[in-house]
């Protein structure tokens, strides 16, 4: 997992901030191009799916939904993909019924609280 990127959205979502794919990869220097590559726009997404996933699995909100797509300003497919294969419910209709904006709302308030950030912001 990428703990950089991980504590860079922690640090967004405490200040009620999102962040897109590509202003997230020229920050930390990983080189990925959103708009000339489909394979670095897969790269982006294993990486937030990671990240998400072990949220998840410690019963947090899903970080990956504070990034979203430059012009739209939505999160791309593989968000609610992925959120699907975590037993949300179908992709399609998770897209539509705004998980999204809900999943974005959880995020803000978990990790704006300071017991939660000084609980489970460093990871071992």
């Amino acid at each position: 997992m990428n703990y950089q990127v991980r504590e860079k959205l922690i640090d967004l979502a405490a200040k009620q901030q999102t962040i897109t794919y590509q202003k997230l990869s020229d920050i930390y220097n990983i080189g990925l191009d959103m708009q000339a590559s489909e394979y670095d726009r897969a790269e982006i997404g294993r990486i937030l799916g990671e990240i998400s996933v072990y949220e998840h699995n410690n019963r947090r909100p899903l970080l990956s939904a504070i990034v979203l797509t430059k012009g739209s300003q939505y999160e791309g497919d593989g968000f609610y993909k992925m959120a699907q294969n975590l037993g949300f419910g179908p992709w399609k209709s998770l897209k539509e019924n705004a998980f999204d904006v809900m999943e974005i709302k959880r995020c803000f308030e978990f990790w704006s609280n300071n017991n939660n950030i000084e609980s489970y912001k460093i990871t071992l």
